[in-house]
């Protein structure tokens, strides 16, 4: 009896061991899936929004809801050739003072017109009269004279009139211009098109020791973000007593905004054509006292570049290194996504930085 029980005790032992090994066995040869799915859920547990850093950059992890939600718009930049742009205050002009010059004008000129006749009728009295005299008429040799002064002041009269009309014109153009001058003595469409506000006149002053000229168009940004284009008109004498400089006058469609006396900025391209891109103002964003972008690197990533914005354009910032064509920006909600970022930033949240 003492044997067999020692027998069996043994093969217990024996059978316990080797399912332990079995199972530790079992438990080596998991499914190697599972550790994948672990992952993934993981991730999926971090949350829509995440920020980490690599390489030094701030990176962004958003998924499709959270894009969507802060109305991210992103756009692919191209290649471009462009020319620097220079900004100039600009004023609207009232036009009183020319509606006054043109009257003043009007005034002279039938003034003229009427010494013009008054003299013509005095000299056909004269002839009248001499042709009278000569033939031994009845005609006293005191009115043969007092027509002669008659004639003689009113051709005076012609003379101061036309004079007159000189300096009116002379004043007109020391004013405005010899352009818009021209316009107000003619009274020509280009006037009327002032006088009823369909078009405005607007002053662009350059200040002293600069170089630029005037050029063709200019646009001019109106209170509110709208921009009109103008066209050049002529030089202007006038200077505009806040800026010691060169004054130009420009012409602009009426638009609300564009009242007398108001203000403005005036945008011109300037300098020799570059090549580069163009990163859109809506791009651009501004933190830490320097200007910044976000590039989409993938789907759901985006990274937050630094942008220099020196180089101001027509419709952005001229750019000729760093970033390269087919690189994308987002060119709509940088702002909001900012923001999430610096939420995700108070919040402590995110992945750890990677070197």
């Amino acid at each position: 009896m003492k044997p067999h029980s020692r027998l069996s005790k043994s093969g217990s032992i024996g059978i316990f061991i080797v399912t332990l090994l079995t199972l530790t066995f079992l438990g080596s040869c998991k499914n190697p899936f599972a550790k994948d799915e672990e992952d993934r859920q993981a991730q999926t547990k971090k949350g829509p929004a995440q920020i980490s850093t690599e390489n030094g950059q701030t990176v962004l992890t958003l998924d499709s809801p959270t894009q969507n939600r802060l109305g991210l718009e992103v756009a692919t930049l191209a290649a471009t050739v462009t020319r620097a742009q220079a900004t100039f205050p600009a004023l609207v002009l009232s036009v009183q003072d020319l509606t006054a010059s043109r009257n003043t004008y009007i005034a002279a000129q039938m003034q003229v017109e009427k010494a013009h006749v008054e003299a013509e009728v005095a000299h056909k009295e004269y002839t009248r009269l001499k042709t009278l005299f000569e033939e031994n008429q009845n005609i006293s040799e005191k009115s043969l004279q007092s027509a002669e002064a008659t004639l003689k002041a009113n051709e005076a009269d012609v003379r101061a009139g036309e004079q007159q009309l000189t300096l009116q014109e002379s004043v007109a153009s020391q004013e405005w211009g010899s352009v818009v001058a021209k316009w107000a003595i003619e009274g020509s469409p280009e006037l009327q098109r002032i006088l009823d506000q369909s078009e405005v006149l607007v002053q662009m002053t350059v200040p002293s020791g600069t170089a630029y000229g005037a050029p063709k168009t200019i646009s001019l940004e109106i209170h509110g973000g709208t921009r009109a284009q103008a066209s050049f008109v002529s030089t202007f004498p006038r200077v505009d007593p806040r800026i010691q400089g060169r004054s130009f006058l420009y012409l602009v469609h009426g638009l609300p905004g564009l009242s007398p006396g108001v203000n403005l900025l005036a945008h011109l391209s300037v300098g020799s054509p570059m090549q580069g891109l163009i990163v859109p103002t809506s791009a651009v964003v501004w933190s830490e006292g320097k200007s910044w972008v976000y590039q989409q690197t993938t789907a759901d990533r985006f990274t937050r570049r630094a942008i220099p914005t020196d180089i101001a354009v027509e419709r952005g910032f001229f750019v000729a290194n760093g970033f390269s064509s087919g690189d994308k920006l987002v060119m709509r909600g940088a702002q909001a996504l900012l923001s999430e970022e610096l939420l995700l930033h108070g919040q402590g949240g995110g992945e750890a930085d990677v070197d």
